[in-house]
């Protein structure tokens, strides 16, 4: 594939993805292990948006082996901060630390 360069669309996708994505994480609480109807459809349709903007990336020229990476880094993030911040999960210096680590190994990797 071919490299795409960064426009709005491009932005516009890439942050949708992400955002689709942090919406289904979101709602796992919420569904109460998938027997609540509504929550357990919002984040259905989350994920798959979220996936689905992902493709129309990948088919648009991003590299995957970008892609990836990146989303595999913003989304535990923003699902550690909702936990913290909406659902009463603890901000320990161990939990943070690690998952600073390993966004730290996905990035490096992602430049191999």
């Amino acid at each position: 594939m071919g490299s795409v360069g960064i426009n709005p669309g491009v932005i516009a996708s890439f942050i949708g993805a992400a955002a689709f994505q942090v919406l289904g994480v979101a709602m796992l609480p919420l569904s109460k292990g998938l027997t609540q109807p509504l929550p357990t459809l919002v984040g259905a349709l989350g994920f798959l948006i979220g996936l689905g903007l992902m493709a129309r990336l990948v088919n648009s020229g991003l590299s995957l082996g970008f892609l990836v990476p990146v989303m595999a880094t913003i989304v535990p993030l923003c699902g550690i901060a909702l936990g913290i911040l909406f659902f009463g999960e603890s901000a320990s210096a161990s939990k943070i630390a690690i998952l600073l680590v390993a966004c730290g190994l996905i990035a490096f990797a992602s430049t191999m």
